[in-house]
């Protein structure tokens, strides 16, 4: 199992890797042709603002499995360290439940938003875009997930 967590790992951040290159290569040329040509490419901006949203979502996912999202933990590290361990896996059940919700709303306006056409493009469905909301939160609750059976696994 651990082998397929690290292939699902590498191959989360190498999408987002690459998007983020898309990203800065889409945002370099539109303020090249905007600033040395004159000629601004209207679409570039928009697509690089989707891109960014699905950066966020893909990177928040992967966040959860680092540990790296900002928590406030004054109150739980006073508290003695099995007591700790089983209140962090009540948050982040609660977590969850709000992911699950979270997932369910995203994939509803997602759908919705399909047929929507961008601002500056007709070729390009919004409910692209969107679709990053249920996808992260897929994404997000696996991490938790892992990240409750790591706390599980590990003795007290």
């Amino acid at each position: 199992m651990q082998k397929i967590f690290k292939i699902y790992d590498i191959t989360l951040s190498s999408i987002m890797a690459f998007l983020f290159v898309i990203m800065i290569v889409l945002l370099f040329g539109q303020v090249v042709s905007r600033y040395i040509f004159n000629f601004p490419i209207m679409w570039a901006e928009e697509i690089g603002r989707y891109i960014f949203i699905w950066i966020v979502y893909i990177g928040a996912s992967q966040a959860f499995i680092t540990e790296n999202h900002l928590k406030v933990d004054f109150i739980l590290n006073k508290l003695p360290t099995i007591i700790k361990k089983y209140v962090n896996i009540f948050l982040y059940l609660i977590i969850i439940i709000f992911l699950f919700t979270v997932f369910l709303y995203g994939i509803r306006y997602a759908l919705i938003n399909f047929n929507k056409p961008a601002y500056s493009m007709n070729w390009f469905k919004i409910g692209w875009t969107y679709s990053a909301v249920p996808v992260g939160s897929f994404f997000m609750i696996i991490n938790i997930i892992r990240i409750i059976y790591r706390s599980l696994s590990k003795s007290n």
